[in-house]
């Protein structure tokens, strides 16, 4: 992997971008040249103005975002041609020709570089970190029907086949056994904290100590001393470089705390929800695709909300296939029991190691 690796991914949740990030580090770690490109810095200005309030509406209204998330969308609308033309340029210049894509918005924009320089002369994996095509996947598919046929196709997880083909480690540090872990439970909704987590929140907390991930300060009463609230910077947006590194870093995050200001802080290696989930009894959250990932490098299991679309109903559906997760109205049934969660982490441990590391992946086939 002696040419510079060129990661295409999204800023509109955290489900592309975390993940992103990591291989991102772990290339370098490699001493492998290696860039993420965010698709919202190529879309015209007043659409991108836009996403904030998208955010706040998705995470009031999760219906809304559900029915929202149904409707395929022709992203071109959306791009700002001019500034993808200065990136195409930049890529011809240095000769660009390895890219991972996350998102199918930049569908279009590689097609237009393939046109440029010969799409056969690209190497191109679409990664996939849902266990079925996600909504920007679907929209491309709906408008660029073919897309597939000119790229690599990679599935992290597989709905089909009812397997897991790829893992992206989050760290190499070993398990923490969950016999020693704290009663405690990571509640988010994803990037965008949407879901039906926060209404968990009263009949959980009867019987367990909660790690509650909020969008804002209104979400929770920060009263209750029982659990830690948790919030990414409002003020930070993934597409923004990070000014001292001139890089994109992964979420400023802190713990909220009544009356006192929060310190929102980032690291290099790998986001700081991680931390916390690490040495949690489960993830109770809709089923994204990075929470699966965070699922398998922690050995933690998920318990399962409603999810944001079809595509997260097949990561549920396989999470608990595999043995790894649990809905929650199942575990509700048991009255929250504990044991029906310890051999789901226990599986997790058992069988993480035998999925080959994506990033292992790219170096044996170069």
């Amino acid at each position: 992997m002696g040419k510079k690796t060129t990661i295409l991914s999204s800023g509109f949740g955290l489900g592309f971008y975390i993940p992103a990030l990591l291989l991102e580090y772990q290339l370098c770690e490699r001493q492998a040249p290696v860039e993420v490109v965010v698709f919202e810095n190529y879309i015209v200005p007043q659409k991108k103005e836009k996403i904030s309030d998208s955010r706040q509406d998705y995470h009031a209204h999760f219906a809304i975002a559900r029915v929202a998330q149904k409707i395929p969308k022709d992203i071109r609308d959306s791009i700002d041609f001019a500034a993808v033309e200065g990136l195409l340029s930049e890529w011809e210049q240095e000769q660009r020709r390895d890219f991972i894509v996350f998102s199918g918005h930049w569908i279009y924009i590689l097609d237009m570089y393939g046109q440029r320089v010969g799409s056969q002369s690209l190497n191109v994996d679409l990664l996939y970190v849902d266990a079925d095509l996600s909504p920007s996947w679907k929209g491309v598919k709906k408008f660029v029907p073919d897309y597939s046929s000119r790229y690599r196709e990679v599935w992290l997880f597989d709905a089909a086949a009812q397997e897991v083909r790829y893992r992206i480690p989050v760290t190499d540090e070993p398990l923490v056994p969950y016999a020693i872990r704290p009663n405690r439970f990571v509640l988010h909704g994803g990037g965008w904290g949407m879901g039906t987590y926060l209404e968990k929140v009263a009949e959980l907390e009867r019987e367990y100590r909660l790690d509650i991930v909020m969008s804002n300060e209104t979400d929770c009463d920060l009263n209750n001393s029982r659990h830690r609230y948790w919030m990414n910077d409002p003020l930070w947006e993934a597409w923004e470089k990070d000014k001292a590194t001139g890089k994109h870093i992964f979420p400023n995050m802190g713990e909220i705390k009544a009356g006192e200001n929060p310190v929102f802080t980032s690291q290099v290696s790998h986001h700081r929800l991680f931390d916390i989930i690490k040495g949690a009894k489960a993830i109770i959250s809709k089923p994204g695709g990075a929470t699966l990932i965070d699922s398998l490098s922690s050995a933690t299991p998920i318990v399962f909300l409603d999810p944001f679309g079809p595509h997260e109903q097949k990561n549920a559906d396989l999470w608990t296939h595999l043995g790894f997760g649990i809905y929650y109205e199942r575990w509700k049934q048991s009255d929250f029991s504990l044991k029906l969660l310890e051999p789901l982490s226990e599986a997790l441990a058992a069988h993480r190691a035998a999925y080959p590391s994506y990033v292992d992946s790219l170096f044996e086939k170069n």
